[in-house]
């Protein structure tokens, strides 16, 4: 049987997984006000915490013993939480518009 974890990664895994969450925020955070804003330095950041959200999705993806199905769908979620941001901006404001007409 395959241990979800290897007891040795565990600190490792718990830490990473940590990370994703923290990354994920501020991901979404640094893309919103720099839409709100206007401020492409945030937007940067923003970029930035996606590349720290994906390296460390890929790294609890590999301490996790996953097979290649998950593995891939793990990509793709980490893809669709890349696209994901965008879509809801471009969603409000095409919302907001509607009721300022």
């Amino acid at each position: 049987m395959i241990e979800p974890v290897a007891l040795e990664h565990f600190f490792l895994f718990f830490f990473t997984a940590a990370v994703v969450i923290v990354a994920a925020l501020c991901y979404a955070l640094f893309y919103a006000f720099a839409r709100l804003y206007r401020k492409r330095g945030l937007l940067r950041g923003a970029w930035l915490a996606y590349g720290v959200l994906a390296a460390a999705v890929l790294i609890l993806a590999r301490l996790a013993n996953l097979t290649d199905y998950w593995r891939m769908l793990v990509i793709l979620l980490l893809l669709g939480y890349g696209v994901a941001p965008v879509v809801i901006w471009r969603l409000c404001v095409a919302t907001h518009a509607e009721g300022e007409q």
